[in-house]
């Protein structure tokens, strides 16, 4: 077997004391006819442990589903940019902390594809936190009443992928409005960002109480974002077409 495979293993598992007197040990036992026994076993608690830490940062994310790029039907709609979705797959925007903005239609898959980026980065090792418009709403306005806002921002800021899907969905009051602007700010120092909305661009200022909030807001969303426009047939009405006709068929 190969000793030095065995102690990056043992190095892994944070054994350091036993990774340092593997050679000793293995000279004192020369006797010894295999130790790969003992790197199975060892590659064995390293997947256990990659597995256990990966559903803990799913659990952590929060996502309603979890859902894949690889899951979704791009022949159903080729007006969305198949290539382009499989570009930011690769996780860039997350390391120069950007800002993807998935804009358009209802049911087109914006939802479905940013958990399943959100995934994607989550797989690689990074914190993400996902909310909606109005959960993050809730949470803020949650926190606020207990003098807990901190906690709760120090919780998403520490994602390293921040996701807010349906934004734009409902309006918020003065107070709300600000710790968003507050939160967006900030999330710059240490997050990427990617948002989904349903409404245009135009109407977003309708969002917010105070139009200097408003444009701030929208200022520190749109600087340096890119943007992919999800236009075309319903996905989701597909689906619940499909649903309906399988409903169907059973009852005849």
């Amino acid at each position: 077997m190969n000793v030095e495979v065995l102690g990056q293993q043992l190095q892994q598992l944070k054994l350091r004391t036993a990774a340092s007197e593997l050679l000793t040990v293995l000279e004192k036992n020369k006797k010894s006819v295999s130790l790969d026994w003992i790197s199975d076993l060892l590659s064995r608690e390293l997947d256990s442990r990659k597995e256990l830490a990966l559903q803990g940062r799913i659990r952590r994310a929060r996502f309603p589903e979890v859902k894949t790029i690889e899951s979704f039907k791009f022949d159903f709609n080729k007006t969305i940019p198949e290539e382009k979705i499989k570009e930011l797959g690769r996780l860039d925007f997350v390391k120069r902390r950007g800002v993807v903005l998935f804009l358009g239609q209802p049911g087109t898959g914006k939802t479905h594809l940013g958990q399943a980026l959100g995934l994607k980065a989550v797989a690689r090792g990074d914190q993400v936190y996902w909310t909606t418009m109005k959960g993050l709403v809730q949470d803020i306005k949650k926190y606020k009443e207990i003098n807990e806002l901190h906690s709760l921002f120090k919780k998403i800021l520490q994602a390293r992928l921040l996701i807010i899907d349906d934004w734009g969905v409902i309006t918020v009051d003065r107070d709300v409005a600000e710790e968003i602007f507050d939160l967006l700010d900030r999330r710059k120092l240490t997050s990427a960002l990617l948002l989904t909305s349903n409404r245009a661009v135009e109407e977003w200022p309708q969002v917010f109480p105070d139009q200097i909030i408003a444009n701030a807001t929208i200022d520190r969303i749109f600087d340096r974002a890119e943007v992919i426009e999800f236009k075309g047939k319903s996905y989701r009405f597909e689906g619940d077409r499909e649903i309906v006709s399988d409903r169907k068929k059973i009852k005849k």
